[in-house]
């Protein structure tokens, strides 16, 4: 008879879990990591409620965020020798001057400012420096209660400027760190000590009539919207045309959220930049003349051009009746400089012409009575295709061609109607630390001898300099 043995049992230790356990427990796991999500679907759901309905609560959470972003940003960009919205990586390994075709050019000098120090440089034809206005913003404000906080001398540029015969200059100063952007008016003497000082968020240009008034774009933040983009939301930069005594008193603001709520321009769709609270983004304020005026019904002689950038828009506005009397759209993306010309034409910088099919940016000149492109300048292979994604202006030269800013990467060129480059510099400057960083050039603009009769022609230092036989 076969006996069979039970093996004695395993002893179970005190911490083991028997199967029924176990899974019980992995179902109150489940059960918590389910109520985790459900709880957090919901936040989401109410804090997209909260969003919708514009509430208290929203609108400061969000703009918490918004300045604890900007903050980190700005602080990020100070701490930089080269602010990345200032300085490019250089597509030229040419520095100075590249050409001058004395009998083509058209003779002067060429003023810029660019973006490695808040300085107007003066050129002659030759690419030699003859004059500087070196005016940091800490020497001409020696507190500035119109900025929001202390912004370091090195992300502070003259972004436009106005020369007059006496030496004197205008300097419109801006930064990439702070919204508003702006920074003041000034007017310097010949060496750059300031006369006066304008506070208020003055941006991208300004313009002088005969009777010395100034017309500038300023801007101010409204935590709020305006009534013209409340569906948009948010916090939002407003936008300003400002007329300012030759003393740098304030005569005029005109709101150009105002005036376009009021025209009827307004474009239904809202875009990324919108939600930004960056809305029209004005870029140009030029004074129109009798004969951009004759050619138009509803358009006088005094009357103010403004590019609305981002609504691709050139709109004329009447300073004294306050209001927008004709606008039009161009052959354009995103330009800049539009400058209403005497044959009733627009000569404007086309930055994204090819809307990203390709690399690339133009000059236009472009007849908005008929539609007509009258002329455009793009580059060659030759010549290096124009380019720059912001900033960049252009100027008619008396003989017919055309002086070009390309601003992202510091390169001025004058070309002829036929499109030959007889005129190019490249910005020097370069980063000390990074070789290829190059400075933006802001603007560029040529002026005879007998508009500024304080420069004296140069003489070249070869010629200059005595020298004495051993």
């Amino acid at each position: 008879m076969c006996r069979v043995t039970q093996a004695p049992a395993t002893p179970t230790p005190e911490n083991s879990v028997s199967q029924p356990e176990l899974e019980e427990g992995t179902f109150d796991r489940l059960a918590r990591l389910a109520s985790l999500l459900g709880a957090g679907f919901l936040c989401v759901q109410f804090g997209f409620l909260m969003a919708v309905a514009d509430t208290p609560l929203y609108r400061m959470t969000r703009d918490g965020i918004i300045a604890a972003k900007a903050l980190w940003a700005e602080r990020s960009m100070q701490a930089e020798e080269c602010p990345p919205s200032l300085w490019n990586l250089s597509r030229y390994e040419e520095r100075g001057i590249v050409r001058s075709e004395t009998a083509q050019s058209f003779a002067g000098y060429t003023l810029y400012s660019s973006g490695d120090s808040a300085a107007v440089v003066a050129l002659n034809n030759d690419g030699e420096v003859v004059h500087r206005w070196d005016a940091p913003f800490s020497k001409v404000w020696k507190t500035a209660p119109h900025m929001s906080r202390k912004v370091p001398d090195n992300a502070i540029y003259i972004r436009r400027f106005h020369p007059f015969e006496n030496g004197d200059v205008l300097a419109l100063y801006e930064t990439t760190t702070t919204t508003p952007f702006g920074c003041g008016l000034a007017r310097l003497d010949v060496q750059g000590n300031p006369i006066w000082t304008f506070n208020d968020h003055t941006h991208h240009d300004l313009d002088v009539g005969d009777d010395g008034r100034i017309y500038v774009l300023t801007q101010a933040l409204l935590l709020e919207p305006h009534p013209t983009f409340r569906q948009i939301g948010g916090a939002q930069v407003e936008e300003f045309v400002s007329v300012v005594s030759p003393d740098g008193k304030e005569l005029k603001k005109i709101s150009l959220f105002d005036l376009v709520g009021k025209s009827g321009i307004l474009r239904g769709d809202i875009t990324s930049v919108d939600l930004s609270g960056d809305i029209l983004h004005s870029n140009t304020v030029r004074l129109v003349g009798p004969g951009f005026a004759s050619h138009y019904e509803t358009v006088s002689a005094g009357d103010v051009m403004i590019c609305l950038r981002n609504m691709n828009l050139a709109v004329i506005v009447n300073l004294e009746k306050e209001e927008i009397v004709w606008a039009t759209s161009g052959p354009w993306h995103l330009p800049h400089d539009p400058t209403p010309m005497e044959d009733g034409t627009i000569l404007a910088f086309d930055n994204l012409f090819t809307w990203g099919t390709e690399i690339r940016s133009r000059i236009v000149q472009f007849d908005p009575a008929t539609h007509e492109l009258k002329w455009s300048f793009s580059g060659d292979d030759k010549t290096h295709p124009l380019l720059s994604n912001i900033r960049s202006c252009q100027q008619r030269l008396p003989n017919g061609n055309t002086l070009i800013t390309e601003s992202d990467f510091g390169r001025l060129l004058e070309v002829t109607q036929d499109g030959e480059v007889v005129w190019e510099f490249v910005n020097p400057v370069r980063s000390k630390t990074t070789p290829m960083q190059t400075p933006v050039v802001s603007g560029a603009f040529r002026y005879t001898q007998d508009e500024l009769p304080f420069l004296k022609p140069h003489v070249p230092s070869q010629v200059a300099v005595k020298t004495t036989s051993p």
